[in-house]
């Protein structure tokens, strides 16, 4: 019975203390509790809009200064014929914080040009359980008079 009872007891420790120690990707100091979500809609020209078109949509948060160090779970997925995002455990005590939308390499315009998105996201700061809301909206732009090429009859 000293055996069953040392084993449970060894067994409980060890996992309070594995659970007391751990720590995320990006080193516990940059978690929260703030949120970012929305979605990004496309419009009529920009396609395709079949199957996961949103996976390759790039929405991060990052600290400023530091592009390459993602921060929180994210989310993406396509809602309602639009993509659907959300960035939850944040730091959330005020620091600035980098937002950067990329849209999908595979989004193609009809008339050749490059989808663009707008507005054009911004910096954010989150408060304790703060959930900011941002949505984009990626459309063509017609390409520039200097990229096309025409000829002319005398």
């Amino acid at each position: 019975m000293n055996r069953i009872t040392t084993a449970i007891a060894v067994l409980v420790l060890s996992t309070a203390a594995g659970c007391g120690t751990s720590r995320s990707a990006t080193g516990g100091a940059r978690e929260g509790n703030g949120t970012v979500t929305g979605i990004i809609t496309l419009a009529d020209e920009v396609g395709p809009k079949t199957g996961d078109f949103c996976a390759g949509l790039d929405v991060r948060v990052t600290p400023t200064g530091a592009p390459e160090e993602a921060l929180g779970n994210r989310t993406v997925r396509v809602s309602r014929g639009r993509c659907s995002y959300q960035i939850a455990n944040l730091p959330s005590g005020g620091e600035q914080l980098a937002f950067t939308v990329k849209p999908s390499p595979a989004w193609q315009c009809g008339n050749g040009a490059t989808p663009t998105l707008a507005p054009e996201p911004q910096a954010l700061q989150l408060k304790d359980y703060q959930t900011e809301t941002r949505d984009f909206r990626v459309s063509c732009t017609a390409p520039s008079a200097e990229t096309s090429t025409s000829t002319s009859t005398p």
